[in-house]
Order: structure tokens, then C-alpha cells, then sequence
């Protein structure tokens, strides 16, 4: 399986810690940000979002790096667009992209991930796949989607 794991200069990296390390500073949150040089992306990136990944596997992300969602009332609660060059929502309506969660800074629960589905809006190019994520507490957090053979990871701040 290709495992696609970039930073924002598009470096090859491994995100995340080795089992039975400490965890990482609350104050560091490696938040991942937009690349200086982007792939084709399928629809123009914006002030506010940019596409992170590759055509192979690509999600939209906040600049700044945080994730604001619905609030600390709502867990964080948001939906999470992710695309592939060629995928195309009309002829698979339940992709299979799954998505996981881990808290990087301290012990928590996963964050809660929907079952994919498709979108289709001019914003992000056509067709792209959707997920709803919740995280249980704020801080530091990994997202990882996989799906057919790729793999991307990004790390978010999550709350204020």
C-alpha cells in the first residue's frame, strides 16, 4: 500500500510519535499547513482553505490550521471534504474512504468519524467524498483517511 504522509513542503515525513514515547506539548500543535508548491488541485484553494495531499488523496483544510467546528458544546463537530482524481460520487455513492482520529498532545478518546458519503458543489471541483468528524476535547489531533491503497495524514489544533 503507498503511504502518502506530507508536510507542508511536500517532504516526506512520518507524523506522529513512536509507541511509549510522551506525548507532545500542549503549546506545540504541529498544525499542518498549505504547501508552497500544491499539486493540481481540484478547485482553487481560497484565503481560508487550501487542498492538502496529492491527486491520488487530497482533503480541504483551515489555513490557519485550526478547527473551529460547531464548538466545544457540539464536540468540535464539522464536516470534512476529501477527493482523489477521477472519483466520482454517481457511481459510488458510499465511498470507501475511512477516516480515524487520535489526540496527539494527550490521552482521549478517538474522534467520532461518520460513514463517507459524496458532494458535488462547483467549490471543490465537482465531485468529492464527505465525512462528519467530532472530536471529544480540544488540542492537538492527527486525521488519517485511507482509502483505495493511499493513505494521508494531517494534524490539526482543535478548539481555541
Amino acid at each position: 500500500m503507498t503511504r502518502f504522509r506530507l508536510t507542508a513542503l511536500g517532504c516526506l515525513v512520518l507524523v506522529g510519535r513512536a509507541a511509549g514515547s510522551s506525548a507532545a506539548p500542549a503549546s506545540s500543535c504541529p498544525a499542518t499547513l498549505a504547501a508552497s508548491r500544491p499539486f493540481a488541485e481540484p478547485s482553487p484553494s481560497s484565503l481560508t482553505q487550501f487542498w492538502f495531499g496529492s491527486e491520488a488523496l487530497a482533503v480541504l483544510l483551515n489555513r490557519s490550521g485550526v478547527w473551529q467546528g460547531m464548538g466545544p458544546s457540539h464536540n468540535y463537530r464539522n464536516k470534512l471534504f476529501w477527493w482523489r482524481q477521477g472519483y466520482n460520487g454517481a457511481t459510488e455513492q458510499r465511498p470507501g474512504l475511512v477516516v480515524s482520529g487520535r489526540r496527539l498532545d494527550e490521552e482521549a478518546g478517538p474522534a467520532i468519524v461518520s460513514r463517507a458519503t459524496n458532494a458535488h458543489h462547483k467549490d471543490f471541483g465537482g465531485w468529492a467524498m464527505l465525512v462528519m468528524v467530532e472530536f471529544p476535547a480540544g488540542g492537538c489531533w492527527e486525521l488519517t483517511g485511507e482509502y483505495k491503497g493511499q493513505t494521508l495524514s494531517f494534524v490539526v489544533k482543535v478548539g481555541p
